[in-house]
């Protein structure tokens, strides 16, 4: 597919601030004038195992809170697992490519692996025309950065090799004010003005 503007991907451990950041994006493009579209790879993940998560624990993956998202995640993670082990990391990217839109800026929330030669990285540089923005989030301590940990052993070794690739890294310090987070993303926006805009 030929697409119109350059698609983005965020990768990030769970509580980095993935979907914050897209909604930051979906303001800044908006005030651009420019059309996105969030789409998240977990998003077809979830609707396939939610069944199972209903019957079994009365949870519902697609609509639910982080603690019930946490009491689930192994679940998840395993589902996910199987059905990339079974197609070397294509299954849910070929299952989100048919959501992507032409015409849109395409913001996918969950970029979290190259593992494989078609792994999610490919695709989302090979195949989407995107570029990948990894976040990592922090609380300071005593004048020390204290980073938020992977919450399993597959983000543990799999997010350091994404956040080598990415093309821009952004480390911000976790805030309740709306606008302070904006205003720790001045470089990210300064750099994607550049690519949308100049």
């Amino acid at each position: 597919m030929d697409f119109n503007y350059k698609n983005i991907g965020i990768s990030g451990v769970a509580g980095s601030g993935k979907n914050t950041l897209a909604e930051i994006l979906g303001l800044f493009f908006s005030r651009l004038q420019l059309p996105i579209k969030e789409l998240s790879i977990a998003r077809n993940l979830k609707e396939e195992i939610s069944p199972v998560c209903k019957s079994f624990y009365s949870i519902d993956s697609l609509n639910c809170s982080r603690e019930e998202k946490n009491l689930i995640r192994p679940m998840l993670v395993a589902h996910g697992e199987i059905k990339r082990k079974m197609t070397e990391g294509t299954h849910w990217t070929s299952l989100l490519e048919k959501d992507l839109e032409k015409d849109k800026i395409n913001i996918i929330t969950d970029i979290r692996y190259a593992e494989y030669p078609e792994d999610e990285y490919f695709w989302l540089t090979k195949k989407a025309n995107g570029v990948l923005i990894h976040v990592s989030r922090y609380d300071e301590i005593d004048g020390e950065r204290h980073f938020i940990k992977p919450a399993n052993p597959s983000e543990e070794k799999n997010d350091h090799r994404v956040k080598k690739l990415a093309d821009f890294s952004l480390n911000w310090k976790t805030e309740k004010n709306y606008g302070d987070m904006i205003f720790n993303c001045r470089k990210l926006l300064k750099w994607l003005k550049k690519i949308y805009v100049e």
